[in-house]
């Protein structure tokens, strides 16, 4: 009786009618239960970022999926799962230019890998900033993937957002120094050194923008300044930076000292000898 008056309509009439109904069917289906939980959600997106932590991109990526599931308003759950797909792009990036220096048709087909996942972390990263307009991190993480992508000039908006933003802002200092390499592919020479310096008052030692300034420094043709940057990032064994190590080889070749030039040469070759910036290194040094 009770499946013939859902299925067909309300078997009672009168004012007291739908009440009566909403009455029965509680007790033939039972309590309703609201699979949405905040709390569920925030302890998925723990098991997420430890996932992340360990390189255990598939399941960080799934829990992500869940802790959204269960709370759609999680900005932070959409920001954990782009950065999965920046920590994959980086992985791509690696078997491209690093482990084998991939060249032709295996070059381009890997980069469109690495730029699908770029782009799918920044619509992750756009949607937490959706959700929470003022999530600095976000803005960041944006401009990050937009500086990958080779987009700078949207790279800059974003980044210069971040720090517009800084109560969720992680750290000001590298968005700082990302905001100067979108400069410098701007080729806004002044304002990168700036942003870098500015970097580098409150980090002096900090790999990525004592090696970005110098490259504003080798851009100018300033080659003391760029060889002195330059030389101590690639000294600084926790830099781990060939790119440097190519970067001084050339900056001492411009100030005439191929003594020093080949000592470049030599630590360049010695991180990853099958990488396409040790290609560089054999054929560009002395």
């Amino acid at each position: 009786m009770l499946a013939e008056c859902l299925r067909y309509g309300p078997c009672v009439r009168g004012p007291k009618a739908h009440g009566l109904l909403l009455i029965l069917c509680a007790v033939a289906c039972g309590p309703f239960h609201d699979e949405r939980s905040p709390e569920k959600s925030s302890k998925r997106l723990d098991i997420a970022k430890d996932f992340l932590k360990k390189h255990e991109l598939e399941a960080a990526e799934h829990e992500c999926g869940v802790a959204i599931s269960l709370n759609p308003q999680n900005d932070e759950a959409y920001l954990t799962r782009g950065l999965v797909s920046i920590v994959r792009a980086r992985d791509t990036e690696v078997t491209l230019e690093v482990d084998g220096c991939l060249t032709g048709l295996d070059a381009e087909s890997t980069r469109k890998d690495m730029d699908a996942a770029l782009m799918k972390a920044d619509a992750d990263f756009a949607q937490a900033a959706k959700i929470t307009p003022d999530y600095g991190e976000a803005w960041a993480d944006r401009g990050i993937a937009h500086n990958l992508l080779d987009d700078y000039g949207t790279a800059e908006q974003y980044l210069t957002k971040a720090l517009s933003l800084p109560q969720r802002l992680l750290d000001p200092a590298l968005t700082r120094a990302n905001l100067g390499w979108a400069l410098f592919h701007q080729n806004k020479l002044v304002d990168a050194a700036k942003e870098l310096r500015q970097t580098l008052q409150f980090q002096p030692k900090m790999c990525v923008a004592n090696y970005r300034l110098a490259r504003v420094y080798y851009a100018r043709q300033e080659w003391d300044k760029a060889a002195e940057l330059f030389q101590a990032v690639s000294d600084d064994t926790t830099c781990g930076s060939q790119e440097a190590s190519y970067y001084l080889m050339k900056t001492r070749m411009q100030q005439g000292l191929n003594v020093d030039a080949r000592a470049a040469r030599d630590a360049c070759l010695k991180l990853s000898p099958k990488s396409c910036v040790a290609t560089q290194c054999r054929t560009e040094g002395p």
